[in-house]
């Protein structure tokens, strides 16, 4: 029996497959993300070798971890999440090691501390949460509709019957109290 074509079956399906252990279902998930949460990663960061690292390293993660893992809303999202916290715990660290550096006035030696990178991810992502639910509801909606189901301008315009700058408005002003309120853990 041939293979179905997995370029028709959905994000959710695709998922169910990959905890089966189906590595072709895996391969679409990757075709389809990949490039988009590579540049997303790359926005943030400005280093392409630091963004392809980071998205390679949750695709590996997601895969080690399929089993684990339940996804009951959308696949990209989590991904997207996966991505953004990954991001903030690499500059995290970054930004921990330059200051070292400066006051050492050497380099310091790559320490991992897979415990400790948990605990930061886990108390970086509750306070993300918590800023997300300070904001007003309609900001807040319009904001994950960007961010979380990458949704376009437009696309959360008409969504949401708002027109387009209106949408613009919202994401800045969102990104503007969430950037106060996680201090220099959260970048555009």
């Amino acid at each position: 029996m041939p293979p179905p074509n997995l370029k028709h079956i959905t994000d959710n399906e695709l998922w169910r497959l990959v905890m089966d252990s189906d590595v072709s279902a895996y391969g679409e998930l990757y075709e389809r993300y990949w490039e988009s949460l590579f540049e997303t990663a790359y926005w943030h960061l400005y280093d392409k070798a630091a963004a392809k690292d980071i998205v390679q390293e949750v695709f590996v993660y997601c895969w080690q971890k399929r089993e684990q893992i339940q996804i009951k809303e959308s696949v990209i999202a989590y991904f997207r999440a996966a991505v953004r916290f990954k991001i903030l715990n690499y500059l995290k660290s970054e930004s921990a090691r330059e200051k070292y550096q400066l006051l050492a006035g050497r380099a310091l030696p790559e320490i991992t501390n897979n415990t400790g990178e948990h605990m930061a991810s886990a108390d970086l992502e509750a306070n993300y949460r918590r800023e997300l639910e300070r904001l007003p509801e309609k900001m807040r909606e319009v904001f994950i509709d960007s961010r979380d189901y990458g949704l376009s301008i437009d696309e959360i315009a008409h969504k949401r019957a708002i027109s387009p700058q209106t949408v613009k408005n919202q994401l800045s002003a969102a990104l503007k109290k969430l950037r106060e309120g996680l201090g220099n853990f959260f970048m555009e």
